[in-house]
């Protein structure tokens, strides 16, 4: 019989399992190792990675993860349980920081898994009923053992509290009648492997090319990824396209942060039906018992009543409406528009130049709302 000191594992002071694993692989020499576990995440490979590396034979039999909300939800019926381990291992991998030790790390991974021998099975396949979930953990060697409370994850490993027993007699038997029975059931998903490889080697740590596109996209999510959902009121007789009301969001945002936004939407994409829900929007969130809210829309001379007057009118939206030319006159008199919730500006490429009437007068009309 082996002579080994350790008696249970709870993940206290020296009785971690990541240490008694590393300490039976490294220093016992014991290289043939069957794991049975309810979870695995890359947290415990990061920690048995130098250890892993002299196993001479490895097979991972992997469960599936109950989300416990929706076990609670559903009074812990599990027959409709989603079959979620391989979002569960794709959000592990989004999830991680992107450096070159992280690099290196999923590279030594993806490296191991491809050795012919080791072995990974998702037990149960794509089965539904309650044969699919795995609740027992063991770490199995050719003359003893580890079962208990520990799942391969970092945290079983040595983090939280656990509690596994150390066996000898016991060992062959669970290992042939147990864990090979588990092992030969004919509905595991036998290409789990494969899948976990793929994933990895999909991700960003892995060798699939990124085209300038997905650089690009990389970028625009990164940049923006923070930013909240805008709250905006539904009570609008306006109609939106969705990539309209994505524009209404957006200019919100930068108008909140910035006082100011510049649309710059090709023509036909609907300029004109942003700027109106901006207004309604201000119009609405500026509203108080005694005080009524005002916007301003700058046009063309040959839009104001072909264009902005007809469209305010029919959607109920009360609004000024002064023409570019007028701005541009001398004796124009600002001080009649300059205290507006909310400016639009149609057509603001007529402002290019900051020695003209207009634009100074166009200075003059920003909103200067009393407080």
């Amino acid at each position: 019989m082996l002579n080994f000191e350790y008696k249970y594992i709870d993940n206290h002071q020296e009785r971690k399992l990541a240490h008694i694993l590393k300490l039976l692989i490294e220093e016992y020499k014991k290289t043939d190792l069957d794991i049975a576990t309810s979870s695995f995440d890359i947290g415990a490979w990061v920690k048995m990675k130098e250890a892993f590396s002299k196993l001479s034979t490895l097979r991972l039999l992997i469960g599936k993860s109950t989300p416990i909300g929706w076990t609670v939800k559903h009074q812990l019926d599990l027959k409709e349980v989603p079959l979620n381990e391989e979002d569960n291992f794709q959000s592990q991998i989004d999830n991680m920081f992107y450096d070159k030790n992280s690099h290196d790390l999923i590279q030594d991974l993806i490296n191991f898994l491809e050795r012919s021998e080791i072995e990974v099975k998702l037990y149960g396949g794509n089965e539904r009923p309650k044969k699919m979930f795995l609740y027992g953990n063991a770490y199995l060697f050719s003359n003893c053992g580890i079962v208990g409370s520990s799942d391969f994850t970092a945290s079983g490993l040595d983090d939280q509290t656990e509690l596994n027993v150390v066996i000898y007699d016991l060992t062959k038997e669970i290992r042939e009648n147990w864990f090979n029975q588990l092992w030969k059931y004919e509905r595991n998903n036998g290409q789990y492997k494969q899948t976990l490889i793929n994933k990895l080697k999909n991700s960003m740590f892995g060798s699939r090319p990124y085209t300038p596109y997905d650089v690009f996209m990389k970028a625009l999510y990164e940049l923006f990824k923070e930013e909240t959902k805008i709250e905006i009121s539904d009570r609008t007789s306006l109609r939106l396209a969705s990539f309209q009301y994505e524009a209404v969001e957006r200019a919100i945002r930068l108008l909140e942060r910035h006082d100011g936004c510049i649309i710059a939407d090709a023509v036909g994409l609907g300029k004109t039906f942003i700027g109106l829900r901006l207004i309604e929007h201000y119009l609405s969130q500026h509203r108080q018992s005694d005080y009524v809210a005002r916007a301003l829309v700058i046009c063309p001379a040959q839009l104001r009543d072909l264009v902005w007057n007809k469209k305010l009118d029919e959607y109920g939206i009360n609004a000024s409406v002064v023409s570019q030319e007028e701005l541009g006159r001398k004796e124009f008199n600002f001080r009649k528009y300059n205290r507006y919730d909310i400016v639009v500006v149609d057509e603001s490429h007529n402002f290019r130049n900051p020695g003209t009437n207009r634009y100074a007068n166009l200075q003059q009309c920003q909103c200067q709302r009393p407080q």
